[in-house]
């Protein structure tokens, strides 16, 4: 399968929702010719060069991402909206355009054992407190969210919605097995929170400090 591939400093996950603004000329070409062929395109993470210019050497895995929604801009720039749907493997660059085409294959995950159906209750507790002080930190709040039921799309959920290094998440995106995912998350996010609820509890403190009581 041949797909166009577009380099990034993020890593897309399947069921991943991805704004992106295309200015660049090449890969205004490249998503014409994806919006006019209905045809994904690939987000791969760049390993080394820059997002912009020529270049960019991507890993070799990455997710499809599919255009569900155009907006037109002035000069012929656009914002587009996406979402990743599937895993592939890179077997072959080819530079003969001004953007990168790739030769690829689709990769399954595993089966998701008992045993990553086990880590289930724990990822929904650990996550649910990850999410709400993440986004306390922040100034916002949530009532939580419920994962997919499936360890294998709970885990590419939490790893989207996880703050951390690029690197680490690549490494999620090539584990194909959803129990080894899932315990990595978990150590992952467990590792955070404390730090996290230190930062939460100084930001309460600034907020309610310096105020004085009027009798």
């Amino acid at each position: 399968m041949n797909l166009r591939l577009f380099p990034l400093q993020t890593v897309l996950f399947p069921a991943m929702r991805m704004p992106l603004h295309i200015f660049e000329e090449r890969y205004r070409t490249m998503i014409r010719a994806c919006i006019e062929e209905d045809a994904p395109f690939g987000v791969v993470l760049i390993r080394e060069g820059a997002e912009i210019g020529g270049g960019a050497i991507p890993h070799n895995t990455g997710t499809t991402a599919r255009i569900t929604q155009v907006e037109y801009l002035e000069d012929g720039r656009m914002n587009i909206f996406s979402i990743g749907a599937q895993r592939f493997r890179i077997s072959k660059i080819n530079t003969d355009r001004d953007y990168l085409t790739g030769e690829v294959e689709i990769i399954e995950q595993q089966e998701p054992t008992d045993a990553a159906h086990a880590l289930m209750p724990k990822a929904q507790e650990l996550f649910n407190d990850y999410l709400k002080t993440y986004l306390a930190i922040g100034g916002q709040w949530t009532r939580g969210v419920t994962l997919p039921g499936d360890p294998a799309e709970a885990a590419d959920y939490i790893a989207a919605r996880t703050d951390t290094m690029a690197e680490i998440k690549q490494r999620w995106l090539e584990e194909l097995s959803p129990e080894s995912r899932l315990a990595q998350e978990l150590e992952v996010i467990g590792g955070a929170l404390p730090e996290m609820r230190v930062r939460l509890a100084a930001r309460l403190h600034q907020k309610t400090s310096g105020f004085a009581v009027l009798n």
